[in-house]
């Protein structure tokens, strides 16, 4: 589609099927042989379709899919770039279907669709797969990622008015290779804007408008001067920007297959810089301000140290810098706080979840009673007391997002479903850019401790020796 073809306002498809001229496919390859067993495509314009089953040779099923193919402008799929592409060419390399630009509506869901829930046919998990109601169907598929296809157009359209920096903002990030593989969703773009591929200025101009005021202002012009390397992921740690403070995650996928995206929230949000003008640094970064926003105390508890910090205060802002704290103390000097504040606090800036393990259901529960006293009601807890259907929701909170803080007995680790609750937050075994388990990925594990000498002494040999 040519700029002067592009429509003067949003035509949205209004419940009408979106018929663009594409090939939408599916493959479904064999786990053991990595080879093509059964496919389906349609074409988006004329409706024809064409599937293939693992009774018929794949020969000739491939030189069918190529004619189905002929004429259309793109090749549309759902993780067609990472999964159906490759399979085809390595089956064979001289289709020339290949040769067309591409289209793929699983790295367009986290765009259309920041807020959970995200798009119904649309999975959450690690893989983004299509939710369907029957076992795999290539075909059904195929048809599937149209409708999402059609639906990613309505609700991008809706940006052009809400919010076109931002549609600005990722037609550039988006399309590296706006006349070669990338032509296709550089033309989609256009549409949505009614406007051509904008220049890398008018790019970094809107990237700028959007997160200032959302992010640290030295971060912003560190990843400005680089902004060309950044693509993709700046584009999802964009998309999760625009939601920000809510009840939202980045998808598992993303964090798996663009791991910048992650490392550029954590660098924007949760890195202070030292620049006294930085208004997002001095507010979010700074120990009292959250005590105060979030529990309204004036002043951390003591007892202090030999610098006059008091303990709790030491603790918090050590927390909140990332850096690893064993902290004992009395009781009745705040031990809570010391944890709730920096978990609340990287909650809000990056959607972080801090795991809080304990041995006592009563103390969880006094916990959960706490937070909620003051309107904070993003802590779950899952131990042996909940009812089945209690324990799903509580796990579902965790994975997608409505949780930021998890309290958990030391057993319920050895769950399998809680593993999988934890691993649609903790993908990337990345904690503030260094390489950590997986499990300390964005978050903190936070233990009582009875101070046994047992206990104790291996810490305090290993603070020696570190």
């Amino acid at each position: 589609m040519s700029s002067a073809e592009l429509p003067d306002t949003p035509q949205s498809t209004g419940g009408e099927p979106y018929r663009p001229r594409c090939i939408s496919l599916d493959l479904e390859v064999g786990r053991e042989d990595d080879r093509i067993r059964a496919l389906g495509a349609i074409r988006g314009d004329t409706d024809e379709r064409f599937s293939h089953s693992r009774r018929q040779g794949i020969s000739g099923a491939l030189s069918r899919l190529d004619e189905l193919a002929d004429g259309a402008s793109f090749v549309l799929g759902h993780n067609v770039i990472a999964f159906d592409l490759p399979h085809l060419r390595s089956a064979r390399p001289g289709l020339h279907l290949l040769k067309l630009p591409v289209i793929d509506t699983l790295r367009l869901s986290p765009l259309a669709f920041p807020r959970h829930p995200y798009h119904r046919l649309v999975k959450h998990y690690q893989d983004g797969g299509l939710i369907r109601d029957t076992r795999n169907d290539p075909l059904l598929d195929a048809g599937l990622a149209l409708e999402v296809f059609g639906d990613q157009r309505d609700e991008l359209l809706k940006l052009r008015y809400g919010s076109p920096g931002l549609l600005t903002a990722w037609h550039w990030l988006c399309t590296p290779e706006p006349d070669g593989v990338d032509s296709a969703l550089n033309d989609f773009f256009a549409e949505l804007r009614a406007a051509p591929r904008p220049r890398k200025w008018e790019a970094a101009h809107a990237i700028r408008n959007l997160l200032q005021d959302k992010a640290c202002t030295t971060h912003i012009r560190e990843i400005l001067d680089q902004i060309a390397r950044h693509g993709w992921s700046l584009a999802y740690a964009m998309a999760w920007l625009s939601v920000a403070g809510g009840k939202s995650v980045m998808p598992p996928w993303v964090r798996h297959q663009f791991p910048d995206a992650g490392k550029l929230v954590r660098t924007l949000r949760d890195s202070a810089c030292t620049d006294a003008a930085c208004g997002w640094c001095r507010k979010h970064h700074d120990a009292h301000r959250q005590m105060k926003r979030w529990f309204g105390f004036e002043s951390f508890r003591g007892p202090s140290g030999r610098d006059g910090r008091s303990h709790q205060q030491a603790i918090v802002e050590d927390a909140m810098a990332g850096k690893s704290v064993l902290g004992i103390l009395p009781t009745g000097t705040g031990k809570s706080l010391c944890y709730q504040i920096p978990a609340l606090a990287r909650y809000h800036n990056t959607s972080a979840l801090t795991v809080v393990i304990s041995p006592l259901v009563a103390l969880m529960a006094d916990q959960v009673k706490g937070l909620e006293s003051h309107g904070i009601e993003c802590c779950v807890t899952v131990n042996g007391l909940l009812s089945m259907p209690e324990r799903a929701e509580a796990l579902e909170r965790v994975r997608l997002g409505d949780a930021g803080i998890l309290l958990i007995a030391p057993e319920q680790l050895r769950s399998r479903t809680m593993r999988r609750a934890l691993d649609q937050r903790i993908t990337d075994g990345v904690n503030h850019g260094r390489e950590s388990s997986k499990v300390n990925q964005d978050c903190t594990i936070c233990v009582p401790l009875r101070c046994t000498r047992s206990l104790l002494e291996p810490a305090a040999r290993a603070g020696k020796t570190s």
